[in-house]
């Protein structure tokens, strides 16, 4: 007879509400499934989203959430033979090239089914498709393995993927400094490129930028009337990345190029939303792209992305997040909304 595993869950049971830390049955795992113990997760911008319903109509209620934590393995379902019990692994949204599994379903007290993704993370124990799994170097933190769910690949990635050469005497903007944004910025840095300047109205955000490379920072106003006073050439700012989702930034981005610059979109606005776009600035020159952070492998990047991360001073990249027990998660997202934290790091 089995013996199951029972853990607790943060569950999104209805859009705009406080998540519910319940206790739920972990099913028999399936073909191409791993069962981990979490250690650390953060929460992304991607949750807040789903929890404030800016995406539409969520038809999974109620569900798990989190895509982006480390752990250590706790029992392999049939067909996984690249991994061990006990060994520590990186859980992330972004998938292998591989077969993954079907969606776990959980069930509580009552019975009740909660649905799940192929990755959740606000849980003590979680059931993930092996595609979604990456093993995590032995002297890497813990806390800092686990900003390889998202942050890393998705930050370093929009900047490798788009940002093959560029003059040293360029500049680059970054329209959003929250975790990706962070993450962008050091990954410029590693390309050699000082002529940074970042966007954002949260002064602590633009302070840990500043702090970590950035030659401008400033909200909207600011860097515009930096612009205007020529303190930085326009005609000299040949990308633009935006991370915020918001409207007004991302047409900032836009409006902030040389003629011939390059804006890269990631953001994420509220369903229905849409930005301004003046015609001409594409007709004489300017190009726009979007990135959702699935056009980068981060199987076959891991190891750059680890090199890299392993050469900044970890105390500076702690700075970039604040510590919450799991009891305390709702806080935790009320304070990231409010921007009393640049990131959550939520430890179990």
């Amino acid at each position: 007879m089995k013996n199951y595993y029972y853990s607790k869950f943060a569950i999104l049971h209805k859009t705009k509400k406080p998540l519910l830390i319940k206790e739920l049955k972990i099913p028999n795992l399936k073909k191409n499934q791993i069962l981990v113990k979490i250690k650390y997760s953060y929460i992304c911008g991607t949750q807040i989203n789903e929890i404030s319903g800016s995406k539409g109509k969520d038809k999974y209620l109620p569900h798990t959430l989190g895509h982006e934590a480390s752990g250590y393995i706790v029992s392999l379902g049939s067909n996984v033979d690249k991994f061990k019990v006990g060994e520590k692994v990186i859980l992330s949204w972004i998938k292998k090239k591989e077969l993954g599994s079907m969606n776990p379903c959980y069930l509580d007290r009552k019975n009740k089914k909660i649905n799940s993704g192929l990755v959740s993370t606000f849980s003590n124990l979680t059931i993930v498709s092996k595609d979604r799994v990456y093993k995590a170097p032995s002297r890497l933190p813990m806390d800092i393995a686990a900003l390889f769910g998202c942050a890393i690949p998705t930050g370093f990635g929009i900047i490798f993927n788009f940002l093959k050469k560029i003059s040293k005497n360029n500049y680059v903007g970054i329209y959003g400094v929250g975790g990706v944004g962070i993450m962008s910025i050091i990954a410029l840095n590693a390309m050699g490129i000082k002529n940074i300047y970042a966007v954002d109205k949260n002064k602590k955000n633009l302070r840990i930028a500043k702090n970590l490379g950035c030659k401008f920072i400033g909200n909207i106003n600011e860097i515009e009337n930096k612009i205007i006073k020529k303190e930085i050439d326009k005609q000299k700012i040949k990308y633009n990345f935006e991370m915020s989702g918001n409207k007004m930034m991302m047409e900032a981005a836009i409006k902030n190029l040389a003629n011939n610059g390059k804006m890269i979109l990631a953001g994420n606005t509220k369903k229905g939303d849409f930005i301004r776009l003046n015609p001409y600035d594409l007709i004489f020159g300017k190009k726009i792209y979007g990135f959702s952070g699935n056009d980068v492998s981060l199987e076959k990047n891991i190891t750059k992305y680890i090199k890299i991360i392993k050469k900044i001073n970890f105390k500076k990249l702690r700075d970039i997040f604040s510590t919450y027990k799991f009891q305390n998660i709702n806080k935790a997202i009320r304070d990231f909304k409010k921007g009393i934290v640049l990131r959550p790091l939520i430890k179990f």
